[in-house]
């Protein structure tokens, strides 16, 4: 028999494939279960009929709510009464606020994280750490609000750890086989600064 999982993981998972419309993948990794688990409750919980059923009925909401706002500002250019105006005005600011609503969700929607590397030598170790430090400085572009003087010292710090490892990364002798690998201060450097990240 397989592992019992909480009804709020499960739920969890249910919202995230009918609802947010996330592939079986993405399900799986945002709610922390096996692919095959949500396939299993997809088709025990008839997840594809509520799939459906709620991506129609958003579809509708947003073209109803497209055709009132249309019948609203109609009536107003009509009538030119107040009521008509207020009524507009409320409505464009809940349509404002469904926009900035969404682009929230947008931002806050994690990407889907590459598969962790295999490190097993100190050029491992740089590369891994040179591509990490690309996507935060990438990141950390994109979003100009975030650049502040704690992300900019961490990834200085981290351009310094680099420089240092790629000093210390010389063409391997008889001798520097024997020590292959990373020393336990470079590993905790390296732990110390990607746990800052998050």
């Amino acid at each position: 028999m397989g592992r019992e999982h909480p009804m709020e993981v499960v739920g969890r998972a249910e919202e995230l494939y009918c609802v947010d419309g996330l592939t079986f993948d993405d399900t799986a990794v945002r709610a922390g279960v096996a692919v095959s688990t949500v396939k299993r409750w997809a088709e025990r919980y008839g997840w594809q009929a509520k799939r459906e059923e709620i991506r129609q009925a958003l579809s509708a909401i947003r073209t109803d709510t497209i055709r009132l706002r249309a019948k609203l500002i109609n009536n107003c250019l009509g009538s030119l009464q107040a009521m008509d105006a207020f009524a507009v005005a409320k409505m464009e600011e809940v349509a404002l606020k469904a926009m900035e609503l969404a682009d929230k969700r947008a931002e806050s929607t994690p990407p889907a994280s590459p598969p962790l590397r295999e490190i097993t030598s100190e050029a491992d170790a740089v590369a891994a750490l040179e591509e990490a430090v690309g996507i935060r400085l990438s990141a950390l572009l994109a979003s100009p609000d975030k650049v502040t003087l704690t992300a900019l010292k961490e990834i200085k710090t981290v351009l310094d750890l680099l420089k240092d490892m790629r000093a210390q990364a010389v063409p391997e002798t008889d001798e520097a086989r024997k020590d292959r690998g990373l020393t336990a201060a470079t590993a905790d450097r390296i732990r110390a600064i990607l746990g800052g990240q998050e």
